[in-house]
């Protein structure tokens, strides 16, 4: 049981002669090193943890063929109508579609050539749009914590848009040193006196964001030695079973550059190992 903070400092102060039991009460109410901090004491864990879908459940969804029917077409088109096919035409501006040998004939037909361009380019879209898929679910697969700071970049943007739209109008590489006013001030800002002050600053704070690491989860299938990628020794370790979600007990040790978990019992499943850096 914690004794509250103000009685600790009453018993410290000019002229006062803590007792022994003042002492032992002051060190019980704080948090030792080498103590794990239970679960119960950290705000928000168990929400952040559901967040989190298992590694079964993840792969079952890979293979589900009808995933996402409802905005996305299937391989074999079954879930379109003559409607999707019409507004596709429409799109793309075809009415009639064939194909031709001969590039120099005239007519509402593509040639084989201009075909298999618009394959191609159809090719390099689907990639890029697995690229955004990956970083979405990266950002997900992300802590509250990096969250809220992004929040607070798109807040930013949204509430200085006229300021965000005069970068966009400014040559690459040819920013002048033109006054900068914001619309409200900011404690993070150090005063930009021009436009490319303001352009460095929201520049590094956007760098600091994406390159600050707050959560790692490593799947283990027994007792295991891996790199610590938050490079911090501050840090909450907690195991549970991938498939049923259960806790597991285990044994862990953090340094700056490795995680060493031993098991404590027999394994089922493959085990989930989740890691939040704890802010100083």
């Amino acid at each position: 049981m914690s004794t509250p903070l103000h009685t600790i400092l009453s018993w410290f102060e000019t002229g006062d002669f803590p007792t022994e039991t003042q002492f032992k009460d002051t060190f019980l109410s704080f948090y030792h090193k080498d103590d794990l901090i239970p679960v119960t004491g950290i705000e928000g864990f168990e929400e952040i943890f559901q967040l989190f879908a298992s590694a079964e459940a993840f792969q079952e969804h890979l293979k589900d063929p009808k995933a996402h029917s409802e905005y996305l077409a299937l391989l074999n088109a079954g879930n379109l109508t003559s409607a999707h096919v019409d507004s596709w035409k429409s799109k793309l501006g075809i009415s009639n579609v064939a194909t031709i040998d001969s590039s120099d004939q005239l007519g509402n037909v593509y040639t084989k050539i201009q075909v298999n361009s618009f394959v191609d380019a159809l090719k390099d879209a689907d990639k890029d749009l697995a690229l955004k898929i990956e970083n979405v679910r990266k950002i997900l697969l992300s802590n509250d914590l990096s969250l809220d700071e992004l929040q607070e970049i798109v807040n930013f943007i949204k509430k200085n848009r006229d300021d965000i739209e005069a970068l966009k109008a400014l040559p690459i590489g040819e920013s002048s040193e033109d006054k900068v006013k914001l619309v409200l001030d900011y404690d993070w800002l150090s005063s930009p006196k021009n436009q490319q002050e303001f352009n460095k600053q929201i520049y590094d704070k956007v760098l600091l964001i994406s390159q600050t690491a707050e959560s790692a989860v490593v799947q283990i299938t027994g007792s295991a030695v891996f790199p610590n990628t938050l490079e911090t020794e501050n840090v909450i370790i907690q195991a549970r079973d991938s498939v049923t979600g259960k806790k597991i007990n285990i044994d862990d040790y953090a340094t700056n550059q490795t995680i060493e978990i031993k098991m404590l019992g027999d394994l089922a499943n493959p085990i989930n190992i989740l890691i939040l850096k704890v802010k100083p």
